[in-house]
């Protein structure tokens, strides 16, 4: 991560990091697992409207099911009908000790940017 990309602004995260970091989170609190749509929901809880794109998500969850930080079942909405095929998403262990390493990276950027908002509704509100 570059220091001074001005497309960053303060946090110097793009929204594929984010959206990493952020399923990695979920799954290290939800260890049952989770589908796509339970992602979208629980990323618009943390930022408002915000949400990854649908391919920033699914890009996300393929790279980091090849990568090994996560584990992926199929399944199907429904049983009975079995036509809707769905993907659930578990941490592994690689997957676990990554986002522990994310958590120590991160932090300093999530600080700068909590710093900087301060100061923003400060100075301008």
């Amino acid at each position: 991560m570059s220091k001074n990309n001005p497309k960053k602004f303060a946090l110097n995260m793009s929204a594929s990091q984010f959206t990493k970091f952020y399923i990695l989170h979920l799954l290290s609190i939800q260890h049952s697992g989770m589908i796509s749509e339970h992602f979208k929901g629980e990323f618009r809880k943390v930022g408002g409207n915000w949400e990854p794109a649908p391919s920033t998500l699914l890009d996300a969850l393929h790279d980091m099911t090849d990568e090994g930080l996560l584990h992926r079942t199929d399944d199907y909405k429904s049983h009975e009908k079995k036509r809707q095929k769905v993907y659930w998403y578990r941490l592994t262990d690689q997957g676990k000790d990554e986002f522990g390493l994310m958590k120590k990276q991160f932090l300093p950027l999530f600080e700068e940017q909590k710093r900087i908002i301060e100061n923003i509704l400060r100075t301008v509100y």
